[in-house]
């Protein structure tokens, strides 16, 4: 004899049939998992970038400091006026130069950071386009003729 099955039985059975449709779920993973992955590799591809000119920064950092160091120890040995206001302009003026080849370097680093932005970009949205599906434009018009 046959069961009678309810419509909430027809329904739970349509929502676990569409769960294990493996087809499905591999689609949208690859939709989020695409974006994700390229974000990443972009990331990681600035970071890559970033390494030589962060490490520059915290070396000029550490020379500006044994500078500084060395300058205030020399003021502490100094016993004349004249000598203590010589070290402090070499100081001044050394902290001037500093700052002035660090802003060239920075200028020169933001631009370097930008280039490998446009390119890193450009490698990851590459492989993207490749696999993304290809749209028949004989198609669409087909479909908006169909439509009129």
């Amino acid at each position: 004899m046959a069961q009678k099955t309810t419509r909430s039985q027809h329904r739970s059975e349509g929502f676990g049939a569409q769960l294990t449709d493996f087809s499905r779920i591999e689609g949208v993973t690859q939709i989020w998992t695409r974006p994700l992955e390229a974000c990443l590799r972009w990331q990681a591809e600035m970071l890559k970038a970033a390494e030589p000119m962060a490490m520059a920064w915290f070396e000029r950092q550490l020379e500006a400091t044994h500078m500084t160091l060395d300058t205030v120890e020399r003021l502490s040995h100094c016993s004349d006026l004249g000598e203590a206001a010589n070290i402090q302009r070499e100081w001044f003026d050394g902290t001037v130069k500093r700052l002035t080849a660090e802003l060239a370097k920075f200028t020169e680093q933001a631009t370097s950071l930008s280039r490998e932005a446009v390119s890193a970009t450009r490698e990851v949205m590459h492989p993207a386009a490749e696999t993304a599906p290809k749209v028949s434009t004989g198609h669409k018009e087909a479909q908006v003729d169909a439509a009129a």
